[in-house]
């Protein structure tokens, strides 16, 4: 699956107004995304500043305000937001 095509763009940068964000709000605030994803998480790779999320609180994983976040699905194609 390319990722990037099915979306029709390879990378976001936006700003949360909050304090606190989980992983789960930011990809509610991208529902292309949100949508792609939400069949099957387990089914791509989301790296959170270089670490799976499946090592930290999986979708409830906070994200600081300077996070990059990764996802790659199950073969090339993956895009990056920060």
């Amino acid at each position: 699956m390319d990722l990037a095509k099915k979306l029709g763009w390879r990378r976001r940068e936006f700003v949360i107004d909050k304090n606190k964000v989980t992983f789960r709000e930011v990809i509610s605030l991208l529902r292309d995304l949100e949508n792609i994803i939400s069949g099957d998480i387990n089914e791509f790779i989301i790296l959170v500043n270089g670490v799976n999320i499946k090592l930290l609180n999986g979708l409830d994983t906070e994200i600081a305000i300077d996070a990059v976040i990764d996802i790659f699905p199950p073969a090339a194609g993956g895009i990056g937001f920060s």
